[in-house]
């Protein structure tokens, strides 16, 4: 991603990119706004959208914002996430998911050095700011 993309570009072409991943049947109004703040989530902690990148944003948001486990875990059955996973095929999860485990730790360290917490749902104020100033703001190191 370019340095100087804001929050809100960087939101808007991880929207573009990864559309064809996205739901088109309805879904309630907390679905779309725990869906908004995942992909925002996505843009903040450089996560994309194979198997491993998913389970990394899950990590990250575990470990590094503001909302708890439940309330997380919660959001993804809203929308129904857990079956996106049924998408991949066994070719890219083989490939996906030990470079996963091998990085849960890491992510997890990382999130626990934070300066704090990424406000999950709570975001509008940096959606004008530029993303590498986010990370800086926060000590937001992604993975490779």
């Amino acid at each position: 991603m370019e340095n100087d993309l804001t929050l809100q570009q960087g939101l808007d072409r991880f929207r573009t990119r990864n559309s064809k991943y996205f739901s088109k049947r309805p879904m309630s109004e907390k679905g779309a706004e725990f869906l908004k703040y995942h992909d925002i989530a996505h843009v903040v902690f450089g996560c994309d959208t194979t198997i491993y990148g998913e389970g990394i944003v899950k990590i990250w948001t575990t470990f590094g914002t503001t909302w708890s486990f439940w309330e997380i875990t919660k959001g993804y059955k809203e929308v129904s996430a857990f079956e996106l996973s049924r998408q991949y095929s066994i070719g890219h999860v083989a490939k996906n998911i030990f470079r996963f485990l091998l990085a849960i730790p890491k992510a997890i360290f990382r999130a626990k050095r934070m300066t704090k917490p990424w406000p999950f749902s709570d975001c509008e104020a940096y959606m004008d700011v530029p993303v590498v100033e986010v990370r800086r703001m926060f000590n937001i190191r992604v993975l490779d």
